[in-house]
């Protein structure tokens, strides 16, 4: 029993050693560690509260151009164009603040007014709470459009520069506007009244109107002296067809006319970017479905610069020989002797061969007469020469000519005889020369060629 008395101290006191070692040792790495997560924590929260002192010191965007809400759009685009796009974010979130402020102020004015329906009939006069609250909506929905006008410039802007102005511009178009219940005819005369009698609702529309009429009006009272004055100077240049200087004068007119609906456009502030956006764009399809249009656009422009002939001349153009009678930027039209209109695109007429007969001051007249071989030629000469020289249109330099042709020996012979004329004289002077010649021949017993054809017979055998 004393053995195991022993046996059981000994064990005792050999585990309350290991114990008190392994605590000893166990004690200081744990002490190590708790140091340790300790330290870390302590530098995770200096870094937090270092952040966000930073956080805090970092000094806010604050809008300059919706501390006045009435400010004009032509000084806000000023303001607003030098901004950076966090800049033009903060501007669009004060208007955008505005706007809802606004669009809450009539929509308790709206319910009350909803609350005060039937209660009473408007007289006209505002003398009671309901009117009131009317007149009051159409004030604010006036205040409210103008805050749209200038939110949308900043949505403009920030557009410009890469901002996204999604949000913004689908609440605009849920509140942007004045509405007029139709429903309600009680309110619906005095709210009108309202906005008609306001100085931004119809008094504003009002001068807009007279500043677009009256810009059109101007517009139009300028293009046609305009292009007076335009042909009138290039008149003067020499080497400008007529066709060239009408078409010039056409679009110095017209031009004129849409930089005036431009302008009245703009006068009235409408954004003109989306109008020559779709300009541009209708352009770009009317160009593509028109294509083969262009090339004759080319060839009208070609013709109108490089001048091959003009309103009036005598040419020779894609086998029609006839008189110029108009030409644009698509077509040409001819008037042939007949009295008949050819019509020819342009790309017909520049690419085939263009003879004008009436290009310069003078033209050759020719003509060609078939004599016997035994006519003589001095004769023919002579008689030639003293009708041209006594003929008062006929050109003295360059001198008259002729010349005689046969090249196969045949029984007759050809005698060109020739002479210059003023081109605007030409067909009268043509027909003078060409009965003089055949009065002249006849007096002179000048017998002219026929064919001759040689009949043999035989006798059969």
């Amino acid at each position: 029993m004393s053995r195991l008395s022993v046996f059981l101290r000994v064990q005792v006191i050999t585990t309350t050693t290991i114990v008190s070692v392994f605590t000893f040792i166990s004690v200081p790495v744990l002490s190590q560690d708790v140091l340790a997560q300790g330290q870390s924590t302590s530098v995770e929260s200096t870094e937090s509260a270092s952040e966000e002192k930073v956080v805090e010191e970092k000094p806010s965007i604050q809008a300059v151009t919706a501390k006045d809400p009435n400010i004009s759009i032509e000084l806000l685009e000023v303001l607003l164009k030098p901004l950076p796009q966090d800049n033009l974010q903060a501007e669009a979130d004060a208007w955008f603040a505005l706007l809802k402020a606004k669009a809450e102020q009539i929509s308790d004015k709206e319910a009350a007014i909803q609350r005060q329906a039937g209660q009473g009939e408007i007289s006209g006069e505002v003398d009671t709470e309901k009117e009131q609250n009317i007149v009051t909506v159409s004030q604010l929905e006036i205040e409210q459009s103008n805050l749209v006008n200038r939110l949308t410039t900043v949505l403009d802007a920030l557009d410009a520069k890469g901002g996204d102005t999604t949000t913004y511009r689908q609440y605009v178009g849920v509140v942007s506007g004045i509405q007029f219940n139709l429903t309600d005819a009680e309110s619906l005369g005095l709210r009108f009244t309202t906005w008609l009698t306001s100085p931004e609702g119809g008094i504003r529309l009002g001068f807009n109107l007279v500043k677009f009429v009256g810009i059109l009006i101007i517009a139009i009272f300028i293009a046609p002296r305009l292009g007076r004055l335009t042909d009138s100077a290039l008149t003067r240049v020499t080497n400008i067809s007529n066709l060239f200087r009408g078409f010039v004068v056409m679009i110095v007119k017209r031009g004129v006319l849409v930089i005036g609906a431009l302008l009245a456009l703009a006068s009235v502030g409408v954004n003109l970017g989306p109008i020559l956006a779709v300009v541009g764009g209708a352009s770009f399809v009317l160009a593509f479905a028109l294509q083969s249009n262009l090339g004759n656009f080319a060839s009208g422009l070609m013709l109108l610069i490089n001048k091959p002939f003009d309103v009036g001349d005598e040419v020779k153009v894609a086998g029609y020989w006839a008189y110029v009678d108009s030409i644009s930027l698509a077509s040409t039209k001819l008037k042939d002797f007949g009295g008949n209109t050819v019509t020819l695109p342009n790309n017909t007429v520049w690419g085939s061969d263009i003879i004008n007969y009436t290009h310069s001051d003078s033209r050759k007249f020719m003509v060609s007469i078939y004599v016997k071989f035994t006519e003589d030629l001095d004769t023919i000469k002579k008689l030639w020469m003293d009708i041209a020289s006594s003929h008062p249109k006929v050109l003295k330099n360059p001198a008259p000519g002729w010349f005689p042709w046969n090249s196969h020996y045949e029984y007759y012979i050809s005698v060109g005889l020739s002479a210059w004329l003023p081109t605007d004289d030409f067909w009268p002077v043509y027909v003078e020369l060409l009965k003089a010649i055949q009065t002249g021949l006849q007096e002179a017993n000048i017998e002219l060629a026929a064919p001759e054809q040689n009949i043999k017979l035989y006798q059969a055998e």
